[in-house]
This record gives C-alpha cells, structure tokens and sequence, in this order.
C-alpha cells in the first residue's frame, strides 16, 4: 500500500521490532502505532491515522483465528516513508 501527498523522508540506521502481546490481545493496530510512535519519538495519537494507509479493522481480522494458522501469516505496507512489516509471531518490524 503506498500514501500520496506530503511525506517523510524516514531516517533510521536500525530497524525497530516489537513485540505484540498477544495473551492480552493487544490490538495488532495499537501495536504498530506504538511503534512508529517510538520511531518518531513522539505519541502515537500525534501521528497520521493508521486508517489512512491500512484498514485496521481488516488488520485485525487478518490476524485472528487458530493460533497456528495467524502463525503463518504476514503483512507488509507503507506508512510515512516507512516500510512496516507485523507477522503472525507477534512481531512489528519498521524499516
């Protein structure tokens, strides 16, 4: 998925991966604004909406059902000049 309009040129010499709790149920959405909030050094509610690059409902689908099969699953799309990767094993990686 790709954004239009004005965006960051994203500068990081590392990736940042994070990990989703997935006991808690953490939702996968508030796992990837927390971290590209920790990316931007900022809060995450001062960053563009999630909505605007990814359907955070279909995210969260994407990620329910039988623990063996969400392990075997991935997702990868733009945000900000950032590529952002979150799979089944409850890891959000940004590039």
């Amino acid at each position: 998925m790709s954004a239009t309009g004005d965006e960051k040129t994203a500068v990081t010499t590392d990736p940042l991966l994070l990990e989703i709790d997935w006991d808690r149920r953490e939702p996968v959405s508030f796992a990837i604004q927390t971290a590209l909030g920790e990316v931007e050094d900022c809060s995450p509610i001062d960053l563009d909406p999630l909505a605007d690059y990814v359907d955070p409902d279909a995210l969260e689908a994407f990620f329910s059902g039988p623990t063996a099969d969400v392990a075997t699953r991935s997702l990868t799309f733009e945000y900000e000049g950032y590529t952002v990767s979150v799979d089944g094993a409850g890891h959000v990686r940004i590039d």
